[in-house]
């Protein structure tokens, strides 16, 4: 049955979307993921911000400081560029895409923050669109020791666990609308610590269900060939044409952590609303060597 409808609707599935999720964002950690990263060398811009705290306790501002890399990959997880930055104790460093690496316009990825042993930081990141005055907020997911693949690996600092984020194994739901009366739009991005491919690098169909706002069910199949991937469901041809505001439910591969996010946008409001996925209820720590067909909410 559907239960309320149109704009009144949208917004009641917005609260419902942002108290649901389980992940863990805004803590102190030795890293954080950015795990989506644009500019286009002009209005669009993405910007970080970090806050860097060498002792919590003290506050100590003649602590020595310490030293922040940052990697930038390409959707594919190709590293493409890195630097370091400085900080000091209660340090706030603003981080400017566009200004670090202007010659990048155009291309997308995602950034990697790692702290030296002595620092923990936490950030917030938005994608800035000077032309449409707009912010679009990004999640950012802190990132634990264990997180990286670490030396003497090639790329020490590649993301190979996702601890604060969605775990592998397990179901997650994220909202679409894309009800043309309101002219809305939506960009779901998943992020994976790696894509989900054969053994002969052939991307695997998932078979997924969907939900409209009328309770209705659709099975249609979709594809995570990337580490970062963007998927927009008014695209989706095995879509019904009613299904225009509702949810999808997918579960992470059973070796793959990952994380999961909806842009929604709408001639009726003025800047486009970030929505986290909402997690299937599993207890914290537990990878099962199968993805789980849990419905939401039950163990």
């Amino acid at each position: 049955m559907k239960k309320i409808v149109g704009f009144l609707g949208m917004l009641a599935m917005l609260l419902f979307a942002v108290q649901a999720q389980a992940v863990t964002l805004g803590k102190y950690t030795r890293g954080a993921l950015v795990p989506s990263v644009f500019h286009d060398g002009a209005s669009v811009d993405t910007v970080v911000g970090i806050i860097c705290q060498i002792d919590c306790s003290s506050h100590d501002t003649k602590t020595k400081g310490g030293k922040i890399h940052w990697t930038f990959y390409d959707v594919n997880s190709t590293h493409v560029a890195d630097g370091d930055l400085k900080c000091t104790d209660d340090d706030f460093l603003p981080f400017s895409w566009m200004q670090t690496r202007d010659r990048l316009n155009g291309m997308e990825g995602y950034l990697v923050f790692h702290a030296d042993a002595n620092t923990t930081i936490s950030a917030n990141a938005f994608l800035v669109d000077q032309s449409n005055k707009d912010a679009i907020f990004i999640p950012v997911i802190p990132l634990v020791d264990n997180d990286f693949a670490g030396a003497p690996a090639d790329n020490p600092d590649a993301v190979m666990h996702l601890s604060n984020g969605i775990q592998a194994g397990t179901s997650y739901d994220v909202r679409y609308w894309i009800d043309p009366t309101y002219n809305a739009k939506t960009t779901i991005v998943v992020w994976l610590t790696k894509p989900y491919k054969d053994n002969d690098g052939k991307p695997i169909p998932m078979l997924v269900d969907a939900w409209n706002n009328d309770e209705v069910r659709a099975s249609i199949t979709l594809y995570l060939p990337q580490e970062l991937n963007k998927l927009c469901p008014s695209t989706w041809k095995a879509l019904p044409s009613d299904f225009i505001d509702g949810f999808v439910r997918l579960t992470m591969p059973a070796t793959i952590d990952g994380f999961a996010y909806s842009y929604i946008s709408s001639s009726i409001f003025g800047a486009q609303q970030t929505l986290l996925a909402a997690e299937c209820e599993q207890p914290r720590g537990e990878r099962p060597a199968t993805p789980s067909n849990t419905p939401c909410g039950c163990q």
